[in-house]
């Protein structure tokens, strides 16, 4: 089945008209802070999310880039940030739901320090390789990493990274032993792939669609459960043996803890603005990434649903950050 999942409730809901969300808003520009380096796909939603937030919301708001901890160190300057709306985060799965899971020492609570405003978007991952690679299919990269423990490594952008959960779990339902290498992000583990400094990454459609077109890379499996409608013939992990791989990602708006509801409900609506953009369209269509509607609530409570899943998953690992 091919993946043509509908997220939210309800289809691009209005919350409250442009006006309304103006008024709310203080008037003082706003920094959207993000957790990973310049160019991935967190960075390029967030861009689409601020040129839509200046226009609906009134006021300036700039995309600020605080990368390193695999999105922790952004994440937990906004959930100690004032609760006046200067301040937003684009949130990404690792640090607000794997980071619950995978560290000892994390130093915000990601259901508790943060508000919950609105998902963007769901973003599906597949396994590739670099085109000079001599791995044509998923069965001959374990078959090799089974002959030599250690020999294939795979690149991600950082520990606790969805790309790291889904290569690990890889590994560990493959019986076979690949070496990590974490980057400050996924453009710059992009680029030593495509450089063959590292042997394998599964990635977001965003970030390897390009190269995949353009000849660089080789795509060896759908990471989700459901075929990508952008390669309906390509089979997922499941599909080829490896048991229930999900490797998605999903991004999606947060303010501190105790945001007041009169700039949450102007800030979601912000977040249908966007996602009826022409730019925020271009954006997810590019990536084949899947629009979503969840709000306040009902996104919490898919984050919680997250952090419950990626414990089962990773068994509450624990390691220092």
């Amino acid at each position: 089945m091919l993946m043509r999942r509908r997220f939210g409730a309800t289809a691009m809901a209005v919350l409250a008209s442009p006006a309304f969300a103006q008024s709310a808003w203080p008037r003082r520009p706003v920094r959207l802070l993000v957790g990973f380096a310049p160019g991935g796909f967190s960075d390029i939603v967030a861009r689409a999310v601020a040129e839509q937030y200046t226009q609906s919301l009134g006021v300036n708001v700039v995309v600020e880039n605080r990368s390193g901890a695999s999105g922790t160190i952004a994440t937990d300057f906004v959930a100690k940030a004032p609760a006046d709306g200067s301040v937003l985060l684009l949130g990404h799965s690792t640090p607000n739901a794997v980071a619950a899971a995978l560290f000892s020492n994390l130093p915000y609570d990601p259901l508790n320090d943060l508000t919950p405003i609105a998902q963007i978007a769901v973003h599906p991952h597949l396994l590739v390789v670099p085109a000079a690679s001599p791995y044509q299919t998923t069965d001959a990269l374990i078959a090799a990493a089974r002959a030599r423990p250690g020999s294939i490594s795979y690149a991600s952008s950082g520990i606790g990274s969805v790309h790291h959960v889904a290569c690990a779990t890889l590994a560990q339902k493959a019986g076979v032993e690949l070496v990590h290498v974490p980057y400050r992000g996924s453009a710059p583990a992009m680029a030593d792939l495509l450089a063959a400094r590292v042997d394998m990454t599964i990635d977001g459609v965003s970030a390897v669609a390009g190269p995949i077109g353009d000849g660089k890379l080789r795509p060896l499996a759908a990471g989700t459960l459901a075929r990508i409608d952008r390669w309906p013939d390509m089979p997922t992990l499941q599909e080829q043996g490896y048991g229930e791989i999900d490797a998605m990602s999903w991004v999606g708006v947060f303010g501190p803890p105790g945001l007041p509801p009169a700039l949450v409900q102007a800030a979601a609506a912000a977040a249908d603005d966007a996602l009826a953009s022409a730019t925020m369209r271009r954006v997810l269509e590019g990536g084949s990434s899947i629009p979503s509607t969840r709000r306040g609530a009902e996104f919490r409570e898919f984050v919680a649903l997250e952090i419950s899943r990626y414990k089962a998953v990773l068994g509450n690992s624990q390691i220092p950050l």
